[in-house]
C-alpha cells in the first residue's frame, strides 16, 4: 500500500502542477458546457424527439400498470452508447477554449535608434598605413571590416550610410535590415564619389534621413583621416550647429597612422575656422576616437556601442503551446466511435426493444 502510493505521489504532483500550468484562450467557450449534460441527460432519459425508432401501435391491457412500474434493466453497452455523443460534445466545448500551456516570457526585441554611418572615400584612405593580421592594410578596408562587424552584432538599430568625397551621396536609407546594410558598406570603394572631402554635404545629407522625435535621439559615426573638408555647399561648422540644434551626438573616428612625434596628425581646414573631428565630437556630445591600428578602431566601435545602448522593454507576453488538437481528437475519435456500425447498430436494436417492451397484445 505505501509503496502504490508513493508510486501515485509523483504523478500526481505532476498532473496537478501541469493543470496549473494550463489557461483558457477563450474561456467563453465554457457557455456552452450545459449542452453536452442536456444532450445526456435527454439521451438518458429518453426523450421522444431523440429517438429514431419507427412508431408502434400501442394496445390497452389489463394489468398495464403493473407492467409499467416493474424493474427495468438496460444493458451496460447500450448506456454508454447514450454518453458517446454527449463526451465528444464536451471535448469540442473544451478545444473550442482553446487550452493552452503557458512557457517562459518572451523577450521584445530591442529599442534601438537611427545610426548614421559616415565613410569618407577621398583618396587619402586608400593609404595603406594600418596594421592587420600583421600585413599593412588600407584605411578603408579596416574601417569596413569592424563596421560590418559592429553592424551584425547589433539589434534594434537602424543603420544608413552616407558616402562622402567630392560629393556625397545615401548609400542606404536608415533600415532594421542589419545584412543590407552590411553588404552596402562592403561595396564602398575608394574615389566613387570623388577624391576632395565634402564632409558639411555629408552631415547636412545624413541629418535628412534621421528621425529625431523618438526616445533614443540618433548619433552618426564618422570615419575620416582628417576630417577637412574642401568641397561642398554647407560648410561643416553650419552642419555641426544644426547636429548639435537636434540632439544628434556625433563620435568621430580618425584612421590614420601618427607622425613621427607620436601625436595625431592634423590637416588645416580650408576655409577659416573650421571643426576639426575632435571638435565635431565634442561640439554635439559625441566622443573623438583616434585608430591608428585595427585593434585600436575596434575598441573606438566597442566603446561607441557602450555608449549608445538600446532599451529593452519589458516582456509582456510567454509562449503558449497550443493544447487544443488533444480534446479536438478526443472528441472527434469518440464522434466515429458512436457512428461504428456494430455499436450504432446494438444501439439502434436497444431503442427499438425497449420500444417493443411497451406494445402489449391481447391474447
Amino acid at each position: 500500500m505505501m509503496g502504490a502510493l508513493s508510486f501515485a505521489t509523483p504523478i500526481w504532483s505532476d498532473l496537478s502542477r501541469l493543470l496549473q500550468s494550463i489557461q483558457w484562450g477563450q474561456p467563453l467557450a465554457f457557455a456552452l458546457a450545459p449542452l453536452p449534460v442536456l444532450w445526456a441527460w435527454l439521451h438518458w432519459r429518453g426523450a421522444p424527439f431523440l429517438q429514431d425508432a419507427p412508431p408502434r401501435l400501442a394496445l390497452l391491457h389489463p394489468n398495464l400498470h403493473g407492467l409499467l412500474h416493474q424493474p427495468h434493466t438496460e444493458p451496460r453497452r447500450a448506456r454508454w452508447f447514450r454518453l458517446l455523443p454527449a463526451l465528444s460534445l464536451a471535448s469540442l466545448v473544451l478545444a473550442l477554449a482553446q487550452p493552452q500551456r503557458l512557457g517562459a516570457w518572451v523577450m521584445p526585441p530591442p529599442q534601438g535608434r537611427d545610426i548614421m554611418v559616415l565613410l569618407d572615400t577621398s583618396l587619402t584612405m586608400s593609404i595603406q598605413d594600418l596594421r592587420w593580421n600583421g600585413k599593412p592594410a588600407e584605411r578603408l578596408a579596416v574601417v569596413k571590416q569592424v563596421l560590418t562587424h559592429f553592424m551584425r552584432a547589433r539589434v534594434g538599430d537602424r543603420f544608413g550610410i552616407i558616402a562622402f568625397g567630392t560629393q556625397a551621396a545615401t548609400l542606404l536609407p536608415p533600415t532594421f535590415d542589419r545584412q543590407l546594410a552590411a553588404a552596402m558598406v562592403a561595396r564602398v570603394r575608394i574615389g566613387m564619389l570623388g577624391d576632395d572631402t565634402a564632409l558639411g554635404n555629408a552631415m547636412g545629407l545624413a541629418l535628412r534621413q534621421v528621425q529625431a522625435e523618438g526616445q533614443l535621439k540618433p548619433v552618426f559615426i564618422l570615419y575620416s583621416d582628417n576630417g577637412a573638408s574642401n568641397t561642398g555647399q554647407i560648410s561643416p561648422t553650419q552642419a555641426v550647429a544644426l547636429a548639435s540644434a537636434l540632439g544628434v551626438r556625433v563620435f568621430t573616428v580618425q584612421v590614420g597612422d601618427t607622425p613621427a612625434d607620436g601625436t595625431p596628425y592634423e590637416v588645416p581646414a580650408y576655409r577659416g575656422q573650421q571643426p576639426d573631428m575632435r571638435a565635431i565630437a565634442e561640439q554635439t556630445g559625441g566622443q573623438y576616437f583616434y585608430a591608428a591600428s585595427h585593434g585600436a578602431q575596434e575598441a573606438a566601435i566597442r566603446t561607441i556601442g557602450q555608449l549608445t545602448p538600446t532599451l529593452q522593454p519589458p516582456p509582456h507576453r510567454r509562449q503558449a503551446q497550443q493544447l487544443y488538437i488533444w480534446p479536438l481528437s478526443v472528441g472527434l475519435l469518440v464522434w466515429l466511435l458512436a457512428l461504428w456500425p456494430p455499436l450504432a447498430r446494438g444501439g439502434r436494436r436497444q431503442r427499438e426493444a425497449e420500444g417493443a417492451d411497451t406494445l402489449v397484445t391481447l391474447p
